[in-house]
């Protein structure tokens, strides 16, 4: 099993200690976690300092991903962009969130053009991805103005888009009031990447609560400490022979570094 973070958890344990950023990527390297997580434009920012990060630290870029609005306008070459920052970084994972649709949207005639063209742009950077040997992913985003938030639109976009893989995020399901482990079948052969991510509704004092379509209110949590069913869901995806990243997520802890540790110590069972 190979584990990753998010960049952003780094900053936020960088902030929340005393230790340089440098510091708490030799701290959980040592602890096991390999790989980085991180969004196109914050590495695109500070290219030579993170890669100058990972070389000292034995990680490397696990997956980037990157926000689009390829539902109204957003020219698809930028796209592209991101494939060859993969490339570039020798990352081999890049994960998409292809826009949004809301308020007059919503209208079935308008959402079915603001679909095809998210599903137009995908096929387009999944053709380019592939003639680079990158992957791309797309993963269950918890935002009810994200057509793929719940595992039908989610599917949809998968079995329409040629090449798009599943990134299966175990907490993001729960948003859309799903059962993750009762969804994976529908997933269990198209996935390529793994957002480990468990949520309580344990009231956790001075952080801000994700809320489920259904008002309920989430909080993070490390992994296996949630009602996520975690175990279930990794020996499951471990199964089938997958044996790539799982990467620990856990935005918004007050307590990101030891969420990390706690995280990956958990997961070593597997």
């Amino acid at each position: 099993m190979k584990v990753s973070v998010f960049y952003e958890h780094i900053l936020e344990a960088a902030d929340q200690s005393s230790m340089t950023v440098l510091e708490v990527c030799k701290n959980i390297s040592s602890c096991g976690i390999m790989g980085i997580e991180i969004e196109n434009v914050r590495l695109k920012e500070n290219e030579e300092e993170i890669m100058k990060i990972t070389r000292q630290t034995d990680m490397e870029i696990s997956c980037i991903y990157g926000f689009y609005d390829f539902s109204h306008q957003e020219d698809i070459k930028n796209g592209f962009e991101i494939v060859d920052l993969a490339k570039k970084v020798n990352a081999k994972k890049v994960m998409l969130i292809p826009g949004f649709v809301k308020g007059i949207e919503l209208l079935p005639f308008i959402y079915k053009r603001k679909m095809n063209k998210m599903v137009s742009a995908l096929i387009a950077v999944c053709n380019y991805a592939k003639i680079n040997n990158i992957t791309v992913v797309l993963e269950d985003f918890d935002d009810k103005i994200a057509p793929y938030c719940n595992a039908k639109g989610l599917k949809y976009f998968i079995d329409h888009v040629d090449g798009l893989k599943c990134a299966f995020d175990t907490g993001n399901f729960l948003y859309s009031e799903e059962d993750s482990l009762e969804v994976l079948p529908m997933f269990i052969d198209q996935i390529a990447h793994v957002h480990c991510k468990d949520r309580t509704f344990d009231k956790k004092e001075g952080e801000i609560p994700k809320e489920t379509i259904k008002g309920r209110q989430m909080y993070s949590c490390a992994v296996g400490s949630g009602c996520i069913k975690m175990k279930e869901i990794i020996e499951k995806v471990i199964g089938t022979g997958y044996d790539d990243y799982f990467a620990i997520e856990h935005f918004g802890s007050l307590t990101q570094l030891n969420d990390m540790i706690k995280s990956v110590e958990w997961l070593q069972q597997f």
